[in-house]
């Protein structure tokens, strides 16, 4: 009998259950797919047509051309899906294709192409790097600090937009939307004590261009003034850069612009100043695409207030104490779509339960995707490695779970409103439709009580259902299994106790008949 109580208890307890058929959960449906694979799910999916604009009625999503529905954004984006990065040379070109496939296995839509300013040389590690195609052709006379012959800024390199077109392009044949960033704060000055210069190897280092163009007009070395309207020089040649990429881009469907990636917190009146010339240009051509602004780095001193008050269409705002988006996420207040990202929460970190807390407060949550590392990298727990990091693959799936039930619902209708559920975290259309999740209170132990009778183990939840009238139809989502288990209905017009029939984190989804529910409401801000 001791035997049973050691290490092996689990396991053992877990395969008898099993052989027995004891706590088997539910089978269900599979979110994603169905009876076909994922990518076929996708291909087969009735997908909305760009350019997206910023939805009037709701603006916590963006809407397509035909303005009815919201299109819900999620998915994940990797540091060189642009530019290769080697060490001491680019040499390892960066597997598109099979890039979009795994993100379209996933269930994912949408993608942030990441954009490098410097040449050479990264803000976490003293090695060398290269990062190539630049954006401006190096033809001399005379060498940068980095060996290379000097750039010309008045000479776009044809390659980089070539490249940056049939990425974009190749996206949206596949289903994807993705955000073009434009300047990157990390490109710019040190982010990180001790480490790399990346000013070393930028263009606008008065030793690396033949224009006699200085972007660090304090001489410190570094070039955080790049990232301000300080240099009219400066502007301007960044200004002729923003035309150049409107023309080649500005006419694709699938696009979206992201300003700058973490830009320093001087660098506010510069972004408002970039975003504002984006859609003067777009406006010539009477083709607007949703323009972006993302959190600084380091933190400002006011938060994320200068996203909120800025002349943009969406924003990801980083996480402090004061806005707890990692663990409890503000529902969005304003006139912006809110993307979560978790390079700006996390740098490197999410978790499944982030995903469905995101979702569920209006906000559209994506991932910074480690996905290959293949230089020596901040964080020295990370493996240099050349194939997709596994560890990663729940939270992946996680977002392509949630975009699958925001396409169940009718989310142009549904607004974050805590208060109707005891967990806080319910989206809504009251009187019609409700998503409400049901976490999982246990560890360990639960789980194996749940095998042998998983309704006792299995999380509960209170849900204010007053609003409704009629019966409601009920199904219930297991996130972590990614599957549908329909129920029997509940009367609505009752504060309600539902309990999930499967142990784990759920979501609960109950919708009004046809004909019995409330009128319509219009979304409004809780």
């Amino acid at each position: 009998m001791t035997g049973l109580l050691g290490p092996a208890t689990p396991a053992l307890l877990v395969a008898v259950l099993l052989f027995t058929g004891c706590g088997e959960p539910p089978r269900g449906t599979p979110l994603l797919s169905g009876a076909v694979s994922p990518s076929d799910a996708l291909r087969n999916r009735d997908q909305p047509v760009g350019p997206l604009a910023v939805l009037p009625s709701n603006p916590r999503y963006f809407t397509d051309t035909h303005g009815r529905r919201a299109v819900y954004l999620t998915g994940s984006h990797t540091w060189n899906n642009v530019q290769d990065w080697g060490a001491p040379d680019p040499d390892h070109p960066f597997d598109y294709d099979a890039y979009l496939s795994a993100l379209q296995r996933y269930g994912h839509n949408f993608i942030r192409l990441w954009f490098w300013e410097q040449a050479t040389w990264v803000p976490w590690t003293e090695e060398r790097v290269s990062i190539g195609p630049p954006l401006y052709l190096r033809t001399g006379p005379g060498h940068a600090r980095d060996g290379g012959l000097r750039f010309d800024l008045a000479s776009f390199n044809p390659e980089y937009f070539r490249r940056l077109r049939q990425r974009v392009e190749a996206a949206g044949r596949r289903g994807f939307f993705v955000s073009v960033m434009l300047f990157n704060g990390w490109s710019i000055e040190r982010k990180v004590k001790n480490s790399g210069n990346p000013w070393n190897g930028h263009p606008f280092n008065r030793e690396n261009n033949v224009n006699a163009i200085d972007g660090d007009g304090d001489g410190d070395g570094e070039g955080t003034e790049a990232h301000t309207l300080a240099n009219p020089a400066v502007t301007a040649v960044q200004r002729a850069y923003l035309a150049r990429a409107v023309e080649t881009l500005g006419d694709l469907d699938n696009l979206l612009w992201e300003i700058s990636n973490e830009s320093h917190p001087d660098a506010v009146q510069w972004q408002y100043e970039m975003i504002r010339t984006v859609k003067e240009l777009e406006a010539r051509r009477g083709r607007p695409h949703p323009v972006g602004m993302t959190s600084m780095f380091p933190v400002a001193k006011e938060g994320n207030a200068s996203l909120f008050e800025s002349p943009a269409d969406w924003l990801a705002p980083h996480a402090s104490d004061r806005d707890p988006y990692r663990v409890d996420p503000p529902p969005p207040a304003g006139r912006q779509v809110v993307l979560a990202d978790t390079d700006h929460l996390w740098g490197i970190g999410g978790n499944p339960r982030w995903v469905w807390r995101s979702f569920l407060r209006g906000l559209n949550p994506i991932f910074m995707d480690p996905y290959e590392m293949r230089l020596r990298s901040i964080y020295p727990a990370w493996p240099v490695r050349s194939t997709p990091a596994p560890e990663w693959d729940e939270l992946r799936q996680t977002l392509g779970y949630a975009r699958a039930v925001a396409d169940r619902v009718d989310l142009a209708s549904m607004v974050p409103m805590g208060h109707l559920a005891s967990s806080g975290f319910c989206l809504a259309a009251p009187g019609r439709e409700y998503l409400v999740l049901v976490p999982f209170p246990g560890g360990r132990l639960r789980r194996l009580a749940g095998l042998m009778e998983p309704r006792l183990a299995a999380g509960s939840a209170q849900i204010d259902l007053s609003a409704a009238r009629g019966l409601l139809d009920v199904e219930w989502i297991d996130v972590e299994r990614g599957r549908i288990i329909p129920a029997d209905p509940v009367e609505g017009g009752q504060r309600l106790e539902v309990r999930a029939p499967f142990v784990g984190e759920a979501v609960i989804r109950l919708k009004t008949r046809p004909g019995r529910g409330a009128s319509r409401p219009q979304p409004a801000m809780e």
